[in-house]
């Protein structure tokens, strides 16, 4: 399985519930530099899941146009839900989810095999696994600063 991990971009303030919460115009430009950067360097998976929240969705929709795939919203992705038991069902093989910290470390090192949580994903940070879930390797992890440098 190859899986790719995109935390959702910079966010508004909380200012009513947090399901509501947009990006930011500086999130949606640093999100679309990420994406470009991958873009030039990787061969995208062929689908992406996506939380149901709504940075997330609007993460998702900015990855679904850099990289030309079909989105998909997967409550497992939401803040609290098992992603890793969801992954571990899927019959894709070559997929991208977009969610949340601590969510999403949580789902990478699990998908490693490791027995605590050891790495984050800054917003729009992203992370290539690959191998079977729980023992999988990671290829790489990109920052948003090391792709928008």
């Amino acid at each position: 399985m190859k899986l790719v991990i995109l935390r959702h971009a910079i966010a508004e303030k909380l200012v009513s519930g947090d399901f509501e919460r947009r990006l930011t115009v500086e999130g949606r430009a640093r999100c679309r530099r990420v994406l470009r950067h991958f873009a030039r360097c990787f061969e995208p998976p062929s689908i992406i899941f996506t939380s149901p929240l709504v940075r997330a969705r609007q993460t998702a929709r900015i990855a679904a146009r850099v990289l030309e795939l079909p989105v998909r919203r997967c409550d497992a992705l939401k803040p609290g839900g098992d992603a890793f038991e969801w992954l571990k069902s899927q019959p894709c093989q070559e997929l991208m989810v977009v969610g949340h910290e601590p969510d999403l470390a949580c789902l990478a090192c699990r998908f490693l095999g490791l027995p605590k949580v050891v790495l984050s994903f800054k917003k729009s940070g992203m992370a290539w696994l690959e191998g079977e879930p729980g023992s999988g390797e990671l290829r790489w992890l990109l920052t948003p600063k090391f792709s928008c440098g």
